[in-house]
């Protein structure tokens, strides 16, 4: 989801939140360890 190579290929912690969501919604997830980096809880 993120390539040091390309940084258009970035995503925001709100896009990579609905992008867990989805998976939650499509498959049977029970946790997901540490998903967002220290700074992007603000």
């Amino acid at each position: 989801f993120k390539s040091p190579d390309d940084p258009s290929r970035y995503i925001t912690g709100e896009k990579l939140g609905e992008l867990y969501q989805s998976f939650i919604k499509n498959y049977p997830v029970v946790s997901i360890e540490d998903p967002f980096d220290q700074v992007d809880w603000g």
